[in-house]
């Protein structure tokens, strides 16, 4: 891969990593976290291209550059919840931790203490050093304030509300249904790169000087003709004369579906440029 294209490539990624990264952070996931998820997703991703029944650890370490020690870790945990780890977790996430789970910090029947914000025992600021080894603790506090994970009482002290920073009060499988279709997008996009003579159908429209006025009336418009059109994608593809039945032996089949979304986000017109000349004679005063 030539130096422009892996450039090229790697500012795609920084763009899809865009709402990704907003996504995590919400979620309360620091970039330890990620690590750690995108690690999993590279040694799967060199176990299918190596297409090998059974694991080479020494080549797939060459093709993504993680230590051979780590891939057999990291084959066995593939598909379940990235392990905890402590470098590089939102630090208040760390802190909201300690405080529920540390006996210094928790009340005489188990539950979390109310702190004060200073102080050598029991206090917040003890906490914050203890857990997120940083001094900037009116800064921590401010952020746990922010997204209600945390109180202050009206003789200053501090109540816990949330065991974790995360802000987002999603559906757990609607989060499932979000990594579905990207995942199905991005590969769409990748198949249609990597085989232009035989893509997939993809087609995008979009207007960015849409007057905002009009904005409701065309997705009111947009939503119906979308709804009219894949329900007929739906009879299409549930014709039980194209489904493959169940027997007794396990028998191939396609996954085969269409996706129809909307983008709406808001962009500026710039302002027509006008001739040097016009702008001279306009600021000039009369007389």
């Amino acid at each position: 891969m030539s130096q422009s294209l892996k450039t090229a490539v790697m500012r795609a990624v920084l763009r899809l990593l865009d709402p990704l990264a907003r996504l995590l952070l919400e979620a309360g996931i620091g970039i330890g976290e990620f690590h750690q998820l995108a690690k999993r997703a590279y040694v799967r991703a060199a176990v299918e291209v190596t297409r090998k029944d059974k694991p080479n650890f020494s080549q797939i370490g060459v093709l993504t550059g993680i230590p051979r020690r780590e891939i057999a870790s990291l084959l066995d945990n593939s598909n379940t919840a990235p392990p905890d780890v402590e470098r590089g977790t939102q630090r208040a996430e760390r802190v909201l931790r300690g405080w529920w789970n540390d006996p210094e910090f928790r009340d005489p029947s188990g539950h979390p203490a109310i702190l004060p914000l200073r102080g050598r025992r029991g206090s917040f600021t003890l906490l914050v050093n203890r857990y997120a080894g940083d001094p900037r603790v009116r800064t921590l506090l401010q952020e746990l304030l922010r997204v209600k994970a945390v109180r202050r009482l009206p003789d200053k002290r501090l109540e816990v509300l949330s065991p974790t920073f995360a802000t987002a009060r999603w559906d757990g499988s609607g989060i499932e249904v979000v990594g579905e279709r990207v995942r199905d997008l991005l590969a769409t996009l990748v198949h249609n790169l990597k085989h232009p003579s035989r893509p997939r159908y993809l087609r995008f429209v979009v207007n960015s000087e849409v007057d905002p006025r009009f904005v409701p009336l065309l997705m009111r418009d947009l939503t119906e003709q979308a709804e009219v059109l894949a329900d007929s994608f739906e009879d299409a593809l549930n014709d039980p004369e194209r489904i493959v039945r169940p027997a007794r032996s396990a028998q191939d089949a396609s996954r085969l579906g269409v996706c129809i979304f909307v983008v709406e986000e808001p962009t500026l017109v710039d302002p027509v440029k006008e001739p040097s000349g016009v702008t001279a004679r306009r600021s000039r005063k009369p007389g």
